[in-house]
């Protein structure tokens, strides 16, 4: 169930900022993820500010001014700076100097101390021990309570509360800006002296705190920009705040808390540490969550999805939101006791301030600099899987996914004429081409100043599907592989899975339900080509196909030879992502490579097998049917009878099939089935199967949940969907459920298996009798 969103009337936040608030992204001088996370949640306190828009400077010297003005904002003490600028405490102190009211509040408040000749220092590097001191005091506590050797004592203290964590300091070494941002962070949300209370409870102007998810700093809702979006678990719903100083993209997708004044104004944001994990979404059920390498994960059912403006109860309408971004990064977020309660689908480039395309071969530093990522770390994606900086090249699209530090890249693209455009070609927010309407980018605009309707395009895609660029086909032109629909009205793309569709559709009918090549002919009309046979043999290990590299997010696909496509676990019309129901070779001849696909950076990203894994065949016994018993293609002057055929097995009796491959009796087989113009399924190959007999149910054992029989010196894999006919009641069953109830019953069985153990052979049907 989606959940309605709601704008609260807030005024807007106090600001307590040194300098003006940064309106853009994270600062690109900041590697070190705990240093960019002070940094920006501090910033967003209006406690510090970078030395630019775009830099903090980590590594330069902290000085004790600095700290001075860190420690006053952070108290909350801000509007009382303007009246201690009046005063002249120290000789070295200037009443014009920007830190003189900071200076004399902070040693005021007893946070800092002079140098006990009338002088402060304020341009003086600050040591550990003297930030040590200044944060317990800020806390509350007293020398009676932290000891009596300084500066020894104080820095021993702040190190058992974790302030220093993975800093290595020592007493008396200067800090730089970095490790003072990461300190202070950590002393506002350690508790004050003498109670439980987190500091940042405690500050003067807090009034109170609640838990949130941070979803964008830069929002925009109901006509006004520039608020703070946030999922609220208290209401279960997205709530909109009005503030200034939470810019920074760092903050993005972290749980943790807002500070809020008595008006309702936002101060801030401290974010928990840890508590999440991210991982790339492979398939959802209503109970659990499997990601691209296979692994489940079991989520509770009171947990919801949070993604695009809405949040979903994960258990109905939630698991689908993910199903619906296969590739995509999710941030699950955990309980004190190990179990999932949110999960965060950022909002690709609907939360992206724009999109950039690689204008050189040098892809990812082209990338990096157009989307302000140099010095950044950040891992990178394409086609929705991991990639490395080798698997980019001129053309790929990219965006960055602030919530979970990813560069997001494509290749997706789109041939055809240009059909519609909406409000207009230059300034388009929407382009219609080959039957599909794109949404579309404002970064793309200045691709679109010479384009009018009517001209063939090609569209450069980010990996959500919308427009980042177009140009002429005649200077840039996509290769598009698609899976022709068994109607044959439309065709949708490998990769991006857009769905082409055209008032002319020009094909074989052979290509019904197969790979094809796409081409748009006129304004209207789609070639669809049945892709040309190619052999390479393949390294699985490896990851190369002859000298080529597999891409990332290669798609697999089988067939029995012709017809309808599979992906390697039988699922018609879908592709594998990896080779892991290939389990007895890491080698595959050329012959059973029927056709592959290279991308522009010259890797293999769509590959179609030729019956390896045999799942590719529907299993069961088989019956013949000729003359008036077959199905009767004539027309109005004449009866036409074909050969035909039904499938017995456990989903029930089939409609018939055409069938004009010859058997001379009913018998168990696989039946590897082809889409026609006419309606009807046609039988394009049969597979015969070979016997086992005599078998009884202690050959069979269980190895790592998985059946085996052993028969005539070999183990033979039972196959996960194997067909169970108990002949005398004639009673099909399926699956290991079906197995343990033919053995549990002690039936004299006899096995079909398709090919041998060492070329991939299973256990597809099991006779009992």
């Amino acid at each position: 169930m989606k959940q309605k969103l709601f704008l609260p009337a807030l005024c807007l936040a106090l600001c307590l900022a040194v300098l003006p608030a940064r309106a853009g992204a994270a600062y690109t001088d900041i590697t070190d993820e705990t240093v960019a996370t002070a940094a920006a949640a501090l910033e967003g306190m209006g406690v510090v500010s970078g030395t630019s828009d775009s830099t903090f400077n980590p590594s330069g010297s902290l000085t004790r001014a600095q700290l001075s003005a860190m420690l006053v904002n952070a108290a909350g003490l801000s509007n009382q700076v303007s009246t201690y600028a009046r005063k002249t405490m120290f000789s070295d102190v200037s009443a014009s100097a920007w830190y003189n009211g900071y200076v004399n509040l902070a040693y005021s408040q007893g946070l800092v101390s002079g140098n006990g000749d009338g002088t402060f220092g304020p341009d003086t590097s600050v040591t550990y021990g003297e930030m040590a001191t200044s944060l317990l005091r800020l806390l509350g506590y007293t020398s009676e309570q932290v000891g009596t050797v300084w500066p020894l004592d104080y820095t021993a203290f702040c190190d058992e509360l974790g302030f220093s964590d993975g800093l290595s300091l020592g007493a008396y070494d200067n800090l730089n800006r970095g490790e003072g941002a990461v300190l202070l962070y950590r002393a506002l949300k350690a508790p004050v002296s003498g109670s439980e209370q987190p500091y940042y409870e405690a500050i003067e102007e807090v009034s109170s705190v609640e838990e949130v998810i941070l979803l964008d700093g830069n929002a925009s809702y109901g006509g006004s920009s520039g608020l703070l979006m946030a999922y609220a678990p208290s209401s279960g719903g997205i709530l909109y705040y009005t503030q200034e100083d939470i810019k920074s993209d760092t903050l993005t997708g972290r749980l943790g808390h807002l500070l809020f004044d008595s008006s309702g104004s936002v101060l801030g944001f401290l974010p928990e540490d840890g508590g999440y994990q991210d991982l790339t979404i492979g398939t959802a059920s209503a109970a659990e969550l499997t990601d691209a390498s296979g692994t489940s994960y079991r989520i509770s059912s009171g947990a919801v999805v949070i993604a695009g403006g809405g949040v979903y109860d994960y258990s109905s309408a939630g698991y689908l939101q993910l199903n619906a971004r296969t590739g995509r990064t999710v941030r699950l977020y955990y309980d004190d006791d190990g179990a999932v309660t949110y999960l965060y689908l950022s909002g690709g480039t609907a939360a992206s301030s724009e999109a950039a395309v690689a204008s050189t071969t040098s892809a990812s530093s082209s990338l990096a600099r157009a989307l302000g990522l140099s010095g950044k770390t950040y891992t990178i994606t394409k086609n929705g899987a991991a990639a490395s900086s080798g698997d980019l090249t001129q053309y790929d699209v990219g965006y960055y996914d602030a919530a979970t530090a990813t560069l997001r890249v494509s290749d997706y693209r789109v041939s055809g004429f240009l059909a519609e455009a909406s409000p207009s070609v230059t300034a388009a927010t929407t382009l219609t081409v080959a039957g599909y309407t794109f949404d579309v980018l404002e970064c793309a605009w200045e691709t679109l100043g010479e384009l009018k309707l009517g001209d063939k395009v090609t569209l450069l895609l980010t990996d959500d599907g919308k427009v980042a660029a177009a140009y002429p086909s005649t200077q840039l032109r996509a290769e598009m592989i698609g899976i022709l629909a068994e109607d044959g009205r439309s065709v949708t793309l490998t990769g991006s899975g857009i769905t082409l569709t055209a008032d002319t559709m020009d094909y074989e009918e052979s290509s019904l339900g197969s790979l094809v090549e796409v081409s748009a002919t006129a304004a209207s009309a789609l070639h669809c080509k049945e892709v040309s046979s190619s052999s390479l043999s393949l390294d699985l290990a490896e990851g190369v196909l002859g000298d080529l590299k597999l891409a990332p997010s290669c798609m697999i696909y089988e067939w029995a030879g012709s017809g309808r496509v599979y992906d390697l676990e039988g699922n018609p019309g879908t592709a594998s992502t990896d080779f892991s129901a290939i389990t007895w070779t890491e080698t595959l001849d050329k012959e059973d490579v029927a056709y592959y696909h290279t991308n522009s950076a010259d890797q293999v990203d769509v590959i179609l097998l030729e019956n390896v894994t045999g799942s590719c065949y529907e299993y069961g016994k088989i019956t013949r049917y000729s003359a008036e018993e077959g199905i009767n293609l004539g027309g109005s002057s004449m009866d036409a009878y074909n050969p035909a055929a039904t499938l017995t097995n456990s989903a029930g009796q089939s409609e018939k099939y055409l069938c004009a491959i010859s058997s001379s009796s009913d018998r168990y087989v696989g039946v590897a089935l082809t889409p026609t113009s006419s309606g009807y399924e046609r039988v394009s190959s049969i597979r015969r199967l070979r016997e086992l007999e005599g078998i009884d149910n202690g050959d069979f054992f269980l190895q790592d949940s998985v059946w085996y029989v052993e028969a005539e010196g070999n183990e033979y894999r039972v196959s996960e969907q194997v067909e169970i006919h108990l002949s005398d009641a004639d009673l099909w069953l399926s699956g290991a459920d079906g197995l343990a109830s033919a053995l549990a019953d002690g039936y004299e069985l006899t096995l079909y298996y398709d090919q041998a153990p060492d070329e991939g052979g299973q256990i597809r049907i099991v006779v009992a009798e």
